[in-house]
């Protein structure tokens, strides 16, 4: 099992104050996960809300981070293809790749907030195939000095990326909510999964990871090479009931913050089953529901009751999604050096 940060922070101005203390607060963290054995630190994109709206570009705040710290994997969690240009998104991993020695994973979304895209002047019906173009394109270009494609959205001759990567064939995951499409194009291709197992259940997830990896084995892939990895909310102190309390609110005001941004219900075409999201949200904002192994809430023990449904799921990479409303930055770092000493050395 590997361990990791996922930094898709809902902002709050009661904790966090303004944009320069949330990115301290995030550097700090990013430096004691190195420091208690974390393997990795994730930064998502999204734009125009609290609702992770604070990382517009995870290619500069992974940038930031890959300057305080030596051995961390820095993944993107991920950069939303059809909302970017992927030849300037190809140069900026680039640059992260060069800054770190080497240390960047590339996750990938087709993101599916209408808001987004709206601003942004995108078609949300192109997302599939901007997303598929993204993908060959920073492939392309990381592993040929000199690229050209010939796409239905991106045409170019010759181009010379730079600065050039350290690594020539960087990890590529796949970020899917629910989309079977995704989960098997990802499989077919090699690339890895992430999948958010909170926003559905670990019997869904088992579902979704089996057909990942028939996929994998379709496409000539070994699945024990292909660790699915999901975020998980975490806050654990050393009392359950402490715990339970004083995460309570905070995560019910982080999936508020992700149903406001859903409630439009306008969605790709290609999103089927996402209609009614909203609505899914909804019923997620009951504690209990949450507290039953969708979160590493609680006390040490209780974690580990989550981590053995979560490890009998099929997920392989676990990333702690540590900043939610209301929680003191004090609290989070006590939190994770919780789970760094009582519950990562098991696993």
């Amino acid at each position: 099992m590997k361990f990791g940060l996922f930094f898709l922070p809902s902002f709050d101005a009661g904790v966090h104050y303004d944009a320069a203390t949330l990115y301290k607060q995030i550097l700090e963290q990013s430096e004691l996960a190195e420091d208690l054995g974390m393997d990795a630190v994730w930064a998502t994109e999204h734009h125009f809300d609290n609702y992770g709206g604070y990382v517009p570009n995870p290619c500069v705040l992974l940038a930031a981070i890959a300057q305080r710290t030596r051995r961390i994997r820095l993944g993107t969690a991920g950069v939303a293809l059809p909302l970017n240009r992927p030849l300037n998104t190809a140069e900026q991993l680039a640059m992260v790749d060069a800054l770190s020695g080497g240390r960047v994973d590339i996750g990938v979304v087709r993101a599916f907030l209408n808001f987004e895209y709206e601003a942004l002047n995108v078609d949300i019906n192109e997302s599939r195939e901007r997303f598929n173009e993204g993908i060959d394109i920073i492939r392309g270009t990381w592993a040929n000095e000199r690229f050209s494609y010939n796409g239905k959205y991106n045409q170019f001759e010759n181009v010379f990326l730079k600065p050039r990567p350290v690594q020539t064939h960087p990890r590529i995951v796949v970020g899917s909510v629910m989309s079977p499409e995704s989960i098997i194009n990802a499989g077919r291709n090699g690339f890895d999964l992430m999948v958010i197992a909170y926003a559905v259940s670990l019997a869904k997830v088992k579902e979704m990871i089996g057909l990942y990896r028939e996929a994998l084995e379709e496409g000539g892939h070994d699945p024990s090479e292909h660790p699915v990895m999901s975020p998980f909310h975490c806050y654990l102190h050393e009392n359950e009931t402490v715990g339970r309390d004083t995460v309570r609110e905070p995560i019910l005001r982080y999936l508020e913050s992700i149903r406001d941004c859903v409630k439009a219900d306008k969605w790709s075409k290609d999103y089927k089953g996402y209609e009614g999201m909203a609505k899914m949200f909804d019923a997620l904002m009951d504690f209990e529901v949450m507290y039953d192994k969708r979160t590493l809430f609680g006390d040490p023990a209780h974690a580990h009751e989550c981590m053995e449904a979560i490890i009998e799921a099929g997920i392989g990479e676990i990333s702690l999604i540590s900043i939610m409303p209301g929680l003191p930055q004090e609290k989070i770092l006590d939190s994770l050096r919780l789970f760094a000493a009582e519950v990562m050395p098991r696993y």
